[in-house]
């Protein structure tokens, strides 16, 4: 089959929201469960995650150099977790080690593609983008050492549970009335943004901001999910444009992945930004 430069269709689209609405719940629940259990289930869960991201991205958007893609998200994905687990006192800053150690293998892996190699950049910068993503999903099993054991489990399942909540509510409500639309080729709508910020910002002063977790109080535990609520909505909208940009072929191979790609991309990038926001508003 060839690839297509058609849009997806109407109907395509509706069934890709309604599998990544599905999606989110299910991984959100994996890992606030996982993470309120203990370390390795966390370890576990995140491991998971990353694996079906690495698989999502690849065959949805059907790079070149798939297989070095996959062999490089693994490596950079196993590079992240061991870092943050035996060196947790470095915070992020393992992290960047990993990072700046897959800059090298990045070009090296282009170099081994031969003389036949072609689309260079749409390789090297899709790859780039599912290393940064499998690298900072890590950030989870750092956050949950910086506030310790039950502790810690429950801060990182109050901050999963907002980001995942608010992309279910934003795909539900984009799959009822995408308005106003950012783009009138792209499904997605501000109503959808708005309800993520505002069931994420709920989410967070539930399991964040309660008698049993005084960590984040003065509503401080609100500000959390509602932030990363907003943040989870607008990343969703941008991977909607660049799924917006990904070959479609005739025969519909690939849609089944897209889901992976509007979920969990959004959610490993944010781990980050969660890390940060809940060490600096802690009381």
């Amino acid at each position: 089959m060839t690839d297509s430069d058609e849009p997806v269709p109407a109907e395509g689209v509706e069934r890709v929201q309604a599998g990544s609405l599905v999606l989110a719940a299910v991984v959100g629940v994996g890992l606030a469960v996982a993470a309120r259990t203990n370390a390795l289930a966390l370890l576990i869960a995140v491991a998971v995650t990353q694996a079906l991201l690495a698989a999502g991205w690849v065959f949805c958007s059907r790079m070149p150099g798939r297989k070095g893609a996959l062999v490089l998200a693994a490596l950079a994905a196993a590079g992240a977790d061991v870092s943050v687990s035996i060196w947790p006192h470095g915070k992020l800053g393992t992290l960047l080690a990993v990072l700046g150690l897959a800059v090298p293998l990045l070009f090296i892996h282009q170099l081994m593609r031969g003389a036949a190699r072609s689309r260079i950049v749409q390789s090297l910068s899709g790859i780039a983008l599912l290393v940064l993503a499998e690298v900072a999903l890590a950030a989870l099993l750092q956050l949950r050492h910086e506030f310790g054991g039950q502790t810690g489990g429950r801060v990182v399942a109050g901050v999963v549970a907002a980001a995942a909540g608010a992309l279910v509510v934003g795909y539900l409500v984009d799959l009822i009335a995408p308005l106003p639309r950012f783009d009138p080729d792209v499904p997605r709508g501000l109503l959808g943004v708005v309800a993520s910020a505002g069931l994420g910002g709920s989410l967070g002063y539930l399991l964040l901001q309660s008698d049993r977790l005084g960590t984040f109080a003065s509503g401080r535990g609100a500000f959390i999910g509602a932030s990363l609520g907003a943040l989870v909505g607008l990343l969703a909208v941008a991977v909607a444009f660049a799924e917006r940009e990904l070959p479609v072929r005739a025969d519909g191979a690939g849609q089944r992945w897209r889901p992976f790609v509007g979920v969990l991309v959004p959610i490993s990038v944010l781990a980050p930004v969660a890390f940060l926001l809940c060490l600096a508003i802690r009381t």
